[in-house]
């Protein structure tokens, strides 16, 4: 068996939320598989964070920790039965961090919530703070409860059809606005009354767009929204004063191909804005006044929401490859990082910004293995999901295990990705495996005729996708089988028609809306089952049996193919199904599957003959 060098223990941060006064903020941190719950200090010059316990009663990956104003963590976590399956009821959970008067984890309290499949909290504005948690009954109906300040089990305030998420205070505690996805499973605004036990909807412009209700500046009484649909590959903001007239859509925020996310008010009405650019992120602040967008100078990495704006200083998530998760502060003089825990000062590898020669222009890639990673021994060709969608500039710890084991990756942004115009991002929408699988091809080709050129022998490239990138590589494996040294694919789907037969109802949506219009029906060309006959490289194929966006029918469909065309399992074809869902297994979170993914690219692949060679 191929030896894999060992690696630090992986940490990430996620599940980032702030209190309304900005004077805390909560995450869940993981190493390996251990999920901590921290709580971190926002009032000192650079933010600190500590772990906090739960009285007993463990976080895990699905849990929803935000801090409140007194600095208690209130958590709200829905159970699971055998295999992970929901056990249909939750957890609430209020704990106040230990001091130096008290163990951590004192005072907690517990409530009891059922029927409840997921949910979260909300704390609303003021003192004593309004507290409430959204759970979602079943796949119909969602609830809101209000949690009691004294003795007492949690209130049920009111039953609402349809799915719950998002949530941004209108005032002190009374009105809540609410994203609603009901039937057809768009996406509208709506607003719930606590004290009249009532909702309406105030967001939505047609039948056919996800409209969402994004941040709210209480003191001006104006909303930032969004709008998205079919035609418009990147959501509109717009700003709105609800009673006061239409919605406005600010041409400055609104630039055609720039994909732009609201983050959070400041003071003097002006907006949030976290932008896209390319593989990194960066801030705007949007004053309405003049219509003006400025740039706020920020580290070269991704920032992600959730944000804080009070007192002059915003924190939100920061990552970069060679830096974990952490909390990032822009102020006056500039920016600062979250000191490291103690224990957390590993060296991770960095990666560079390359741009490589595509079939219709430039392809920008991450690449890892510095100015010669062409050079390395073995070289992985990393396929994102989406298909609208991109790799980032962030931490990957996928790609730190390949690095760690002297393998190169090259993870690009072919056509379909997003950060690089709507022509670029527009390419495969209603054609699937066209532009996207010419870029992936001619890229490997590329790489193989450069390393040819070193001189050296060394092996074919790697291909290795997930979800959407996933079905991609195996096409290109199928259709060019030669150019291969091996495939991995993380979760994938053997073509659009059998992801829209089997899948989830939004998944279906998202596959007619963006493959073509009428062709969820069978397309050899872009069917694996068909194609995968001629797929001589090593294939390694994992999924989630808890998969809850491709079904793992889709892999135990491909294995069975696979078999019956004279393949056998072992190190030429591994197949593997891990207990998670389809998140855990994309972005490679069991320790395990990371293994063996990065043992398998180790093990497999043809030498290349170096071009002086071949003459």
């Amino acid at each position: 068996m191929t030896a894999v060098p060992a690696l630090p223990a992986i940490p990430s941060r996620f599940g980032f939320a702030f209190s309304g006064d900005g004077r805390w903020a909560t995450c869940l941190s993981t190493v390996q598989d251990r999920v901590t719950l921290e709580r971190w200090d926002l009032t000192g010059p650079v933010p600190s964070g500590r772990a906090v316990g739960t009285a007993g009663d463990p976080v895990d990956r699905t849990s929803r920790p935000i801090p409140l104003d007194d600095g208690r963590v209130l958590v709200a976590r829905a159970a699971t039965g055998a295999g992970g399956a929901p056990a249909g009821h939750g957890t609430v959970l209020a704990v106040r961090p230990g001091g130096p008067d008290g163990p951590d984890g004192a005072a907690a309290r517990s409530w009891r919530i059922a029927p409840m499949l997921a949910g979260y909290p909300l704390a609303g504005p003021g003192s004593p703070q309004t507290l409430v948690v959204v759970t979602v009954e079943d796949e119909r109906h969602s609830r809101i409860w209000v949690l009691p300040h004294g003795a007492g089990p949690p209130e049920p305030v009111v039953r609402i059809p349809g799915v719950l998420s998002g949530g941004v205070w209108l005032d002190d505690g009374r009105t809540l606005a609410l994203d609603h996805a009901g039937d057809g499973h768009r996406t509208d605004g709506i607003v719930v009354d606590l004290r009249e036990r009532s909702w309406r909807r105030i967001w939505t412009v047609s039948d056919t767009t996800s409209d969402r209700i994004v941040a709210c500046d209480r003191a001006a009484r104006r909303l930032a929204v969004t709008t998205g649909g079919p035609g418009r590959a990147v959501p509109a903001i717009g700003l709105w004063s609800p009673g006061g007239g239409r919605v406005r859509f600010p041409a400055s925020l609104n630039r055609p191909g720039r994909a732009r996310t609201p983050l959070a008010f400041g003071g003097g009405e002006r907006l949030l804005v976290c932008e896209d650019v390319g593989a990194t992120s960066r801030l705007l602040i949007h004053t309405p006044a003049d219509d003006r967008v400025e740039p706020v100078p920020g580290p070269r990495g991704v920032l992600s929401p959730p944000a804080s704006w009070t007192g002059g200083r915003i924190h939100l998530r920061f990552s970069a490859p060679h830096q974990p998760p952490t909390l990032a502060t822009a102020h006056r003089a500039g920016w600062s990082l979250a000191r490291r825990p103690a224990g957390t000062a590993a060296r991770w590898a960095g990666a560079d910004l390359v741009e490589l020669p595509g079939p219709d222009g430039p392809v920008e890639a991450i690449v890892y293995g510095g100015a010669r990673w062409h050079e390395s021994d073995r070289v992985v060709l990393a396929l994102h999901g989406g298909p609208l969608a991109a790799w980032r500039l962030e931490f990957d710890p996928l790609f730190q295990h390949l690095a760690a084991a002297g393998i190169a990756v090259v993870a690009p942004n072919q056509r379909g990705s997003t950060g690089y115009g709507e022509r670029h991002l527009r390419a495969v929408v209603g054609d699937w495996g066209g532009p996207d699988l010419a870029d992936v091809v001619h890229l490997g080709r590329g790489i193989a005729e450069r390393r040819r050129g070193t001189g050296a022998r060394v092996r074919e490239p790697v291909l290795l996708g997930a979800s959407y990138g996933a079905w991609l590589a195996l096409l290109a494996a199928c259709r060019h089988p030669d150019l291969w040294a091996a495939c991995v694919a993380l979760a994938p789907f053997t073509s659009p028609a059998s992801l829209y037969r089997d899948a989830a109802a939004p998944v279906r949506d998202r596959v007619a809306a963006l493959h073509r219009p009428g062709g969820t029906g069978r397309d050899a060309r872009r069917d694996v089952l068909a194609a995968c006959g001629a797929l001589t490289a090593p294939l390694l194929v994992a999924h989630g049996t808890r998969d809850e966006v491709v079904p793992v029918g889709q892999s135990r469909a491909l294995r069975r193919r696979l078999l019956e065309l004279g393949r056998t399992e072992g190190p030429g074809f591994e197949y593997l199904e891990v207990d998670d869902d389809h998140t855990a297994v994309v972005q490679a979170w069991p320790a395990d599957l990371r293994t063996s993914v990065v043992r398998f690219c180790l093990g497999a692949g043809r030498t290349l003959v170096p071009s002086k060679e071949r003459r």
